[in-house]
């Protein structure tokens, strides 16, 4: 069985913690059931050619104004992104698509032996301007 959970990581939530601070970029509409008001499908679509910025971070401390940016990448085929220099902290990663700005928190840890399968994780951007990560969990 494999499911996908959102682990909502926008400006004023709990920051993800990762070991590999790669994915892959959606954008995630939620459809509503017809006959049941809060019951919903998502159809995702990866987000090619969208720039990712990353800023560090401190604590209590907004995203993303009067910060400088310390690196950024381009999300390719698949919407597949990875910021392969980062140092162990603390960050932001930030992104204008279709009129809007996202930002997302994120604490990076990396591992000796990453678990992490960067196509099995990520962000999502809603038409709302929501951003949130999500991961893909197999279990048996």
């Amino acid at each position: 069985m494999i499911l996908v959970g959102n682990m909502l990581c926008a400006q004023d939530k709990k920051p993800w913690n990762i070991d590999r601070l790669c994915g892959r970029l959606e954008h995630v509409e939620k459809i509503p059931d017809r006959k049941h008001a809060d019951i919903f499908s998502e159809k995702r679509k990866a987000l090619r050619d969208v720039r990712l910025v990353m800023y560090e971070r401190q604590e209590n401390e907004a995203c993303c104004e009067k910060l400088s940016p310390i690196d950024e990448t381009m999300t390719g085929k698949n919407g597949l992104f990875n910021f392969k220099d980062a140092k162990p902290g603390l960050y932001w990663l930030a992104a204008n698509w279709d009129g809007k700005e996202y930002k997302s928190a994120a604490v990076y840890k990396p591992q000796k032996s990453p678990g992490t399968i960067c196509s099995q994780q990520g962000l999502q951007f809603d038409y709302a301007g929501n951003a949130d990560w999500w991961i893909t969990v197999t279990v048996d």
